[in-house]
């Protein structure tokens, strides 16, 4: 198979980006302003910009689009740019949530007190602080099959502006993020099927597995980048059933099968067995050439557990040190695992009426490296118990986290206070994703000619689903906890009925 390189991902910007508007005039000032500047002067300013004012430059004159479209500019760009963004979606289990909304957060100008709901006109008492209006689209499942939905019988096409579209066949769960692409997978078993680049609108689709397992079993995974090699690869687990016949022809486990996929290559190869003595495989995080994941032990016990793509083995990861973290109970599902700034952290909330504890590995793979920082709660204080994912370091002292009942808390360590941070505008829950946008284009990221690369915004760019037409906003939320669907009583966070 040849490689496809029909992505159309900066020539049509309107596709995938909801830009803010720039006069004529306004164009044809800054335009002629930059062009008069020294390339490395305009070079060095374009990669201290957002991403978000990047798409926006591209807009302004042909000059800045073609230094903004210089796979040089963009390999620069990541690793230098500022390092402030993040992503949230929708997450509602009844809708097709493909919209994914860049937001860049700065404390020192998003908590204000005026409002920017309204084009940009203040009004009182308003705390939507933010307007989400920078969109790139996730692709479909089976965008064939949704495109064939809009066709009558004679090959015509209907007059309707927006697709039913059913979460079971055409919505993406996210694995996680490595160098500004996404992997994505299917949200009953959890397998990986797609990397992208939601910048860009660019994907691939993963080949099918070289086994079919008869069994729906969950599927842990994680998507990764070998220096060495440069080259991007996923790697997959799953449990593999056989039939017993001297127990009636049941179903008895097998083994824990590991297969790896390179990009760039048409099939998935095998790595031998995975480790089964350990369960979960949650929040896969990629740094340093190797996938962590967050496991439970055969003895009750939280470790990390890594795979490094060098040599392809899965191997323990030091833990932070024992008797503050990793005793099972009910709390284990209360931490978790990322990525921020690269170091790895872990956010264990199991003890959640006294305090958060936040643990940062400063050194990569050295044990005695744990930093702690406690953050001291309690149900007067915080809002509810359950799993606090770091989004993003604030600045010293200050942090953003987001909570897995839909709501971002912003937590500053030197006034020992903290905020809540909502989103306006969809009836749906949310959640964020820590992942740091690139203009890398996969055709450029990928080696090999084994592969197809698509665009979301050639293939599904003349429908709409519902949801992409709401404005969606980012503001302060009440602290009240009944504002969030919860109550206190007794010391005990309970989820409110209504």
């Amino acid at each position: 198979m040849k490689r496809r390189r029909n992505s159309t991902g900066f020539g049509r910007v309107k596709g995938n980006i909801e830009a803010e508007t720039v006069s004529e005039l306004e164009t044809q000032i800054l335009g002629s302003f930059l062009t008069n500047l020294p390339w490395e002067i305009i070079i060095n300013i374009l990669l201290r910009l957002p991403m978000k004012s990047i798409l926006i430059c591209r807009c302004v004159c042909k000059t800045l689009s073609t230094v903004i479209s210089d796979p040089k500019f963009a390999k620069l760009h990541f690793k230098r740019g500022p390092k402030n963004d993040f992503l949230i979606r929708t997450n509602d289990p009844k809708r097709v949530s493909r919209t994914l909304y860049l937001v860049d957060f700065e404390p020192e100008t998003f908590f204000k007190d005026e409002c920017y709901c309204c084009d940009g006109i203040p009004e009182p008492n308003c705390k939507t602080h933010l307007k989400l209006d920078t969109k790139f689209k996730l692709p479909l499942r089976d965008a064939k099959m949704v495109l064939e939905k809009r066709c009558d019988g004679k090959g015509g096409v209907r007059k309707r502006r927006y697709i039913a579209c059913k979460p079971k066949d055409d919505k993406f769960g996210v694995v996680n993020s490595c160098n500004g692409f996404l992997c994505l997978c299917g949200t009953k078993d959890s397998n990986p099927v797609v990397v992208c680049n939601p910048v860009t609108g660019e994907f691939i689709r993963l080949p099918e597995p070289s086994k079919i397992e008869k069994l729906r079993v969950p599927v842990y995974s994680g998507f990764g980048f070998y220096p060495s090699t440069n080259q991007y690869q996923v790697v997959r687990m799953y449990d593999h059933y056989i039939r017993d016949g001297d127990r009636g022809n049941q179903w008895r486990h097998d083994s824990r099968v590991a297969e790896i996929h390179v990009l760039g290559t048409g099939s998935w190869r095998s790595i031998g067995s995975a480790p089964f003595v350990m369960d979960g495989f949650k929040f896969p995080t990629y740094l340093s050439g190797a996938i962590h994941w967050l496991c439970t032990d055969t003895h009750n016990k939280t470790s990390i557990v890594c795979f490094r793509f060098g040599n392809e083995k899965f191997q323990f990861f030091p833990p932070p040190p024992p008797g503050d973290f990793g005793t099972y109970d009910k709390s284990t599902e209360q931490i978790c695992l990322g990525e921020l700034r690269g170091c790895l952290y872990v956010c264990d909330a199991s003890s959640f009426f006294y305090n958060v504890n936040l643990w940062v590995m400063r050194k990569y793979g050295v044990g005695e490296s744990w930093t702690k920082l406690s953050i001291k709660t309690g149900c007067e204080r915080w809002p509810y118990n359950g799993v606090y994912q770091l989004i993003k370091f604030i600045k010293e002292g200050a942090i953003l986290m987001y909570h897995s009942v839909s709501c971002l808390v912003y937590y500053d360590h030197k006034e020992s206070g903290y905020k809540y941070i909502k989103v306006f505008g969809t009836p749906c829950k949310f959640e964020a994703i820590a992942h740091i946008p690139s203009l890398i284009l996969l055709k450029d990221a990928v080696i090999g000619d084994n592969v197809e690369v698509l665009n979301v915004n050639s293939r599904c760019a003349e429908f709409r689903l519902r949801e992409e037409n709401e404005v969606v906003f980012l503001g302060e939320g009440d602290s009240e906890l009944t504002d969030f669907g919860f109550s206190c009583s007794d010391n005990e966070c309970v989820p409110r009925r209504r």
